[in-house]
């Protein structure tokens, strides 16, 4: 992915979920373990930049994507993960109660969240909870969640390619918030 490609993501990322990325909240993502190597905010930034590039190569095959909806959306989906241990009764229970806490979180940092963007959240985790994507948006969500999870045991785009050069943009244009990711 070329420069000219990153600076795109970034601006799309920044100009719908700043105020996500300037949150408490994501801020607290930095410090949670998440896939054994890495925490939420690395996975998330992942799963943000994924859904995000997804998104504009349909753009370009005319299939209308709302990139708000996506962005905000791929940037909550795993804040419910944030404390974990004491709010949920192991991993398996996590997988599957998550989802909710983390459209809860959403509700409160974007008041104006969409019903649709709320439900990408909430069925982020299909096949194992949540019901089935119908939107693009939610098949994007669930697909880019999917694939930066598998990514983000070998470290692939947290420590490689074109994700961790744009989360050093958002680490720029954020600088009090994101903050470098302990697994670093």
């Amino acid at each position: 992915m070329n420069k000219r490609k990153e600076d795109e993501i970034c601006s799309v990322i920044l100009q719908y979920g700043k105020d996500i990325l300037n949150s408490e909240q994501f801020r607290q993502a930095a410090s949670e373990k998440h896939h054994l190597r890495g925490t939420v905010l690395d996975h998330t930034i992942n799963v943000c930049v994924v859904s995000v590039w997804l998104c504009q190569k349909l753009k370009k095959r005319g299939v209308e994507v709302n990139e708000k909806d996506l962005v905000q959306a791929a940037l909550c989906h795993d804040l419910g993960m944030i404390g974990r241990e004491s709010l949920y009764r192991g991993r398996a229970h996590s997988w599957g109660a998550h989802p909710g806490e983390s459209a809860r979180i959403a509700r409160e940092l974007v008041p104006d969240l969409s019903e649709e963007a709320e439900q990408m959240i909430r069925n982020h985790m299909w096949p194992v909870a949540g019901s089935p994507p119908r939107s693009v948006e939610e098949k994007l969500l669930c697909v880019a969640d999917k694939y930066a999870s598998m990514a983000d045991w070998q470290s692939y785009l947290t420590r490689h390619r074109f994700a961790s050069r744009v989360k050093e943009q958002l680490e720029e244009a954020v600088p009090d918030r994101i903050v470098k990711s302990s697994a670093e």
